[in-house]
């Protein structure tokens, strides 16, 4: 055994030493509160100096400036005139305007917002009141593309005690004019269950109303909807959907815990009919009808994949694996079916062993409104949930029509990956029985095969990660990245491995890098490329005396809205050069001639070249 050392002891404090102590703390005690003081100055300086610049007049037009010309998604740009009262509390707009590319489609008078700004400390928009004196529909508006990123949660809840206004719909929107008057409320929260009401009355036919009570959430589970339409003697909110103004109109939606049952009905026609009882374990059973036909707003339904389209939904419990139940889906119409089967799991409704879904069209072109294949049909495995997905499975495409290439078939691998508001795509395809005919089809030849891996990211941006092209007289690859910035680029390398493939008294081979780089999203991509020839020759004498073996191309450009601005190309070969600069379009002309020292003429250009 041996002794416990005896720790020393520590000498006692001098008064000295305990004042200087005690003088630190002070000190330190003092700056913090300092520093704190001058927090909670400065903290109630900016919300009292910023909440008397907006109720400035140029703090107003600088609210004003701020708001109009913002993208209402894919509907037109906002714009505000008239602004008054306290922003921070109650304030009114004299005039709100959205507005398309043929000009104002919606306007709204007097507005009025009594809300809280304080309630946004807790990422919250609070108006305990929100009314329009008049809103105007005047017509359709045309969709326009969106620059929004796509998916994305809400940056704060949206809670609205009570909101009302007088409705003008208009003959552009709905056929017939009606004013209606519209009462409700909404709490759209930024996580968890949101819900809405609507009541609305007409003015013009009295007797005609909607009412709607709807609830969603984060699963198929949360929703809940209770909704009913009627105008007896029909009215502008048939017209609005399409229909004839003249005729009764009916609508109805109920969507609870126990089923689902909605119908909507013209006159004498029923264009939609649902009907459906939930079971819990097994026994749901849902199906319904829907005519595309007597809606001139459901015409591009028709034309692509036809004027009618029945589905089902059917489960039943598994008896092999309590608490599973076995899952069936169809869908069927002239020009697109599809089909799903699985288990799902009854507790929280996951399919851990995945669905697997078939989907299939007789005519890709018509599908799809672009001249693209015939049949067409994909099939694979559906996992994951709402939030993160996936579907891996592969691709048969007969009949291929891409510009002037044409195909017996294309197929392979074709896999989608979403996350986080993330899409990724990627594939290995390959054709058979490809046209060798023209200047693409001598390149890519009767089997060209592709692998590639693509993405959306969620600010809308498209980037391609990989690809590996080979045909019999092409080979293109690269690998694109993004940047810490958020700029998009791409690296690669084209080349012509055989020119005979596109001009039969041709030799040799052209190629080099090929770089592009997008600042951000909706900017243009800056294109360089490098050519250069090996044993090259055109198989035209005189061009081939001022071009040499070993010509090079060098062309910088931009992309944009699917044309190509050549900013320069320079061809320079042996015993000449030339230089160019125009537009390509979508159908390949190019504005521009060649121009050169000996004079080089536009025809000798591998692609259309048209003078202005």
């Amino acid at each position: 055994m041996t002794d416990t050392p005896t720790e020393p002891k520590t000498p006692p404090e001098t008064p000295k030493e305990a004042k200087a102590r005690r003088t630190r703390r002070q000190w330190a005690a003092l700056i913090a509160g300092m520093v704190a003081g001058g927090l909670i100055a400065l903290t109630v300086l900016v919300l009292i100096g910023g909440r008397l610049v907006v109720l400035s007049p140029a703090g107003r037009d600088l609210v004003m400036g701020f708001v109009s010309g913002k993208q209402l998604g894919d509907y037109g740009a906002i714009t505000v005139e008239g602004l008054s009262g306290d922003l921070w509390d109650d304030f009114t707009i004299d005039r709100v305007t959205v507005t398309d590319e043929e000009g104002v489609w919606l306007e709204a008078t007097d507005v009025r917002v009594d809300w809280s700004y304080l309630a946004l400390v807790t990422r919250r928009f609070h108006a305990s009141e929100i009314t329009a004196d008049r809103i105007r529909l005047i017509r359709r508006p045309i969709v326009e593309p969106s620059d929004d990123p796509p998916g994305g949660g809400l940056p704060l809840t949206i809670d609205i005690d009570r909101f009302s206004a007088n409705i003008d719909l208009e003959e552009g929107f709905s056929q017939e004019y009606g004013r209606w008057t519209l009462t409700g409320q909404t709490n759209i929260r930024r996580v968890g269950l949101k819900t809405a009401e609507v009541r609305a009355f007409s003015l013009t036919r009295r007797g005609d109303f909607l009412r709607a009570d709807v609830q969603w959430g984060d699963g198929i589970d949360d929703l809940r909807v209770n909704a009913l339409a009627q105008e007896a003697g029909g009215g502008p909110l048939a017209g609005a959907l399409g229909y004839s103004p003249d005729e009764p109109f009916r609508a109805r939606a109920r969507i609870d815990g126990e089923g689902v049952s909605a119908l909507v009905r013209t006159g004498e026609f029923t264009p939609l009919t649902i009907d459906g009882r939930f079971r819990q374990g097994g026994g749901t059973r849902i199906s319904g009808h829907a005519d595309f036909s007597g809606s001139d707003l459901l015409e591009p339904f028709v034309r692509r994949i036809g004027r009618t389209a029945r589905f089902g939904l059917a489960t039943v419990a598994d008896p092999e694996r309590p608490g599973f139940e076995a899952m069936a889906w169809d869908l069927r119409a002239e020009n697109f079916t599809s089909r799903a089967r699985g288990f799902v799991r009854s507790a929280d409704r996951a399919v851990p062993d995945g669905i697997r879904l078939n989907v299939a069209t007789p005519s890709l072109t018509r599908l799809t409104g672009a001249r693209l294949a015939g049949p067409a049909a994909w099939a694979g495995l559906f996992q994951g949930d709402a939030a993160a997905w996936s579907l891996d499975g592969a691709v048969s495409v007969r009949n291929l029509t891409a510009a002037s290439y044409s195909a017996a078939r294309l197929s392979g691998p074709l896999n989608v990956q979403v996350r986080d508001g993330r899409m990724a795509l990627d594939g290995d395809l390959a054709v058979q029985g490809g046209s060798r005919s023209g200047v693409i089809g001598g390149l890519l030849g009767a089997q060209p095969r592709v692998a590639f891996e693509s993405a959306r990211t969620p600010d809308g941006a498209f980037l391609l990660e990989d690809i590996d092209l080979r045909g019999q007289g092409l080979i293109v690859d690269g690998s694109g990245a993004r940047g810490m910035n958020g700029s998009l680029r791409f690296s690669g390398r084209a080349e012509v491995t055989d020119a005979r493939l596109v001009r039969p008294a041709a030799r040799g081979a052209f190629g080099g890098p090929i770089r592009a780089s997008r600042a951000e999203p909706g900017a243009p991509w800056r294109i360089t490329f490098d050519g250069r020839g090996r044993r090259f020759a055109t198989g035209m004498a005189e061009l081939d005396r001022l071009l040499g073996a070993t010509p090079r191309l060098a062309v910088t450009a931009a992309y944009d809205e699917g044309r190509i601005a050549i900013d320069s190309a320079r061809l320079t070969g042996t015993a000449g050069r030339a230089t160019a600069r125009g537009l390509i379009g979508g159908d390949g002309a190019c504005a521009s001639p060649w121009t050169g020292t000996p004079r080089v003429r536009s025809a000798w250009v591998p692609w259309p070249s048209t003078a202005p």
